[in-house]
């Protein structure tokens, strides 16, 4: 009988210990859940907004001429400017998310061959020689035409949120912005975020 209680006792005993390293299992969140979640929640507002400024301005036809579809363009930037006259840099990186970008970013960055490093500071002292005065993307700015658009590191693009199809993160010397596509207009920058 002593036994019988010994061994219901040890084996109550695994249960709880099991069931502790479960709860501890459960209770461990990742950090960058909620920062991330965020920006993903602030991203979708501003596309919600976007798209209904731009369902005002009526169907892009990409038959018409190249004039009417940058007519088009401006008419969106300007709209989408003017919806968000209060619009300021961090009100989509955030500082907690962009805490949790500049680790990943840093990270790649770090990992990236030699070879790599050096081919991204020609690009840039090409970009300086080319003629073209230094650009600092700013909130509610038109991305300057004049500046060819840098593919983005496809070894960085999947560590970071994918996004909806009309934004695009962009780099531009140390700073990464986004860059809502039809409308080429930065939407929201974060300065020194790339090493």
């Amino acid at each position: 009988m002593a036994g019988h209680a010994g061994a219901r006792c040890g084996s109550t005993a695994l249960l709880l210990a099991a069931a502790l390293v479960g709860c501890a299992k459960r209770e461990r969140v990742d950090p960058t859940a909620a920062p991330i979640a965020d920006f993903n929640q602030r991203v979708d507002q501003y596309v919600k907004l976007r798209n209904h400024l731009a369902d005002s301005l009526g169907k892009i036809d990409e038959t018409k001429s190249q004039a009417e579809i940058a007519a088009r363009s401006t008419a969106l930037a300007n709209a989408i400017s003017a919806a968000r006259a209060s619009a300021k840099q961090g009100d989509i990186f955030t500082v907690e998310v962009a805490a949790v970008f500049a680790t990943l970013i840093k990270e790649e960055f770090r990992r990236r061959a030699d070879s790599i490093k050096e081919t991204r500071v020609e690009q840039e002292q090409e970009h300086r020689t080319d003629g073209l005065p230094d650009f600092l993307p700013k909130v509610n700015q038109i991305y300057p035409t004049n500046y060819p658009l840098v593919t983005f590191p496809p070894t960085l693009l999947p560590l970071l949120p994918k996004l909806p199809e009309s934004v695009e993160y962009r780099l531009m010397g140390h700073h990464l912005f986004l860059r809502d596509i039809e409308a080429n207009l930065v939407v929201d920058v974060m300065p020194n975020a790339v090493p």
